[in-house]
């Protein structure tokens, strides 16, 4: 805003030499409180009509100047004019010439009219915004803050980011908190209360000229989606090193809701971790692990999450359950009359259906030796030639491979090429066997119930002596064996809730069932585990309806809040207050 363009030339000014009464009459004509003084053209002062009155009239202006009055330079610019001005006038003067009068009003509606300017581009930002005063007090809040926060602007602001704190509502360490209290600038990532939104969070000073703290200015952008955030740490290389831990938990986070694995024992969520790590590179990665850890499973997830997905296909082959000499025909195709039944225009094999995508191979240690050698030729080379051809074809394949067995120690009898092995064993990720992932047991039950009462149109229940005695076996057939119990006790049981007489003999007779029940206080302790498995759907059955209550009740004893309790049960809170309701439990009932 050129403010040159405001001065307001019909304001009426004396010479200093003028008599009073002539200043009087300009005054009243032009119903101001004062009014310039000049000498020719030069600016001297104002004088006020308070300082006219009971005076001389025919006394000369001069004597009644106020040199110390309010005046601006004549630039575009107009600073440093004080809030408690009672000037009605503000002179314009450079180099002590006069250049005419902007009205103080005129001023005060100006600058109006740029505040509401500037907020409106505030409210409109995409990041939300916080903005404190010195002492801590909010200022002001835009509508994307709101919305991240669900707080109400009246509730927040005037109040002190202290109340917040109290209120649970903010960190006692926030970065607006810091920043108040250093008067430097901090960023990180918060979590608000309210949403369960992750943002980013960066408090910056703003200063006056004196270099003192006037106003704090936060600005919170949501990177609760994880891809999201991901891009942007890309964008920056401080941010990855600086939060490990926040990352870390936020990755942890999206593999619990991803609903791909079903993972909550943290050696399970230390190898989904690293399998989320690596899945977008195209090295190879060899899957080690007994029959039915779920090889497979995680094999499509290092696929799905890798840049692969939308470009071409997962093919799985069991090495296996080929016929060793149909094995190489089936891996890089023939041509027309290769052998003997071939088909007369050829066939693709498994690598080619594989281009641009990835190739599961299961069982790689039953692969012959001799296949093992055309193998490593097309893993390295990215080319084949097909059985009765002599074209090379180029293919753009990414290899998992997986195996039960112990490749070193076939290395060792020779029975695997150590070449072979060290291609194959550049990313190798150990999936541990269900016995050593007890934590997984009871989610896996849930799923795999709610999943074959869906399959089968069933509402089958198990009761707690079943899923005490599922957690004591030690499932040598792993999470495959754990699925094939389920949906055998879903079809064969014609009860609502499954008992231990249901259970299969190697099952129920591999232990007595250990007592779960811990003395703490004279109260025995219920195990947590079943309600966690209970929130998979409505209770039934009188014993299990029992337990599953005090389970609840214990632990939001134990943890004080909804979200603590389902954090240590390992459910959402939302699943929490579902149970709450459907048993009756109030927190201010157990309190």
């Amino acid at each position: 805003m050129n403010w040159l363009d405001r001065i307001e030339q019909n304001v009426p000014v004396v010479q200093s030499a003028d008599p009073i009464w002539k200043a009087a009459e300009y005054m009243k004509s032009s119903q101001l409180n004062e009014i310039p003084v000049l000498s020719g053209q030069n600016f001297i002062g104002i004088i006020h009509a308070r300082d006219l009155l009971n005076t001389d009239l025919n006394r000369i202006v001069e004597e009644y100047i106020d040199k110390d009055c309010v005046s601006v330079d004549g630039t575009e610019v107009i600073y440093g004019l004080p809030c408690s001005n009672t000037q009605q006038i503000i002179p314009v003067v450079k180099d002590g010439f006069y250049y005419g009068s902007i009205k103080w009003n005129e001023i005060h509606r100006c600058l109006q009219d740029e505040l509401n300017k500037l907020m409106l581009v505030i409210d409109n930002s995409y990041d939300g915004i916080l903005i404190t005063d010195e002492t801590g007090y909010i200022l002001h809040i835009n509508k994307e803050f709101e919305q991240i926060t669900l707080l109400n602007k009246e509730v927040m602001v005037g109040a002190h980011m202290n109340d917040m704190v109290d209120k649970g509502l903010f960190l006692n360490d926030s970065v607006v908190m810091k920043t108040l209290q250093s008067g430097r600038s901090y960023t990180n990532v918060q979590k608000y209360k309210n949403t369960g939104i992750y943002t980013l969070v960066t408090a910056t000073p703003v200063c006056n000229q004196k270099g003192e703290l006037i106003r704090v200015l936060a600005n919170v952008r949501d990177v609760s989606d994880l891809t999201r955030l991901q891009e942007q740490l890309a964008e920056s290389k401080n941010l990855p090193s600086r939060y490990p831990t926040e990352l870390k938990q936020v990755r942890i986070q999206n593999i619990k809701s991803s609903g791909e694995v079903i993972a909550y024992s943290q050696e399970m969520l230390d190898v989904l971790d690293l399998v989320y790590h690596v899945a977008s590179s195209d090295s190879t990665i060899l899957l080690l692990g007994e029959s039915g850890v779920g090889k497979e499973v995680i094999g499509k997830v290092l696929h799905e999450n890798s840049l692969r997905f939308e470009k071409g296909l997962f093919v799985k082959v069991n090495c296996g359950a080929i016929p060793p000499n149909l094995l190489e025909a089936e891996l890089f195709g023939y041509e027309q009359g290769a052998f003997t039944g071939a088909k007369k225009a050829g066939k693709q094999g498994i690598f080619e259906l594989a281009n641009n995508g990835t190739l599961f191979l299961d069982e790689i240690g039953e692969l012959p030796l001799d296949m093992q050698v055309k193998f490593l030729r097309v893993l390295q080379e990215q080319e084949l030639i097909r059985v009765g051809g002599t074209q090379t074809i180029k293919i753009n394949v990414r290899v998992i491979a997986a195996t039960n067995r112990n490749l070193e120690r076939m290395v060792e009898e020779g029975t695997f090429r150590l070449d072979l092995y060290y291609r194959l064993n550049i990313i190798p990720i150990t999936i541990p066997p269900l016995r050593e992932r007890k934590d997984d047991i009871t989610p896996l039950l849930g799923y795999f119930l709610k999943k074959f009462n869906e399959k089968h149109q069933y509402s089958k229940r198990l009761s707690k002596e079943v899923v005490d005695q599922l957690l004591m076996y030690k499932f040598p057939g792993n999470v495959r064996e754990l699925s094939n119990i389920v949906e055998r006790l879903v079809l064969t049981c014609r009860a609502k809730v499954i008992k231990l007489k249901h259970l299969p003999n190697i099952v129920s007779g591999c232990n007595e069932i250990e007592n779960k029940l811990k003395i703490q206080e004279g109260k025995p302790e219920v195990d947590l585990q079943i309600l966690k498995l209970s929130c998979y759907g409505p209770a039934e059955g009188g014993n299990l309806v029992d337990l599953e209550k005090e389970a609840l009740i214990q632990a939001l004893k134990k943890y004080g809040s909804v979200r603590k309790a389902g954090k240590a049960i390992g459910v959402t809170h939302t699943m929490v207050l579902k149970k709450m309701k459907e048993f009756g439990v109030t927190l201010n009932a157990i309190r």
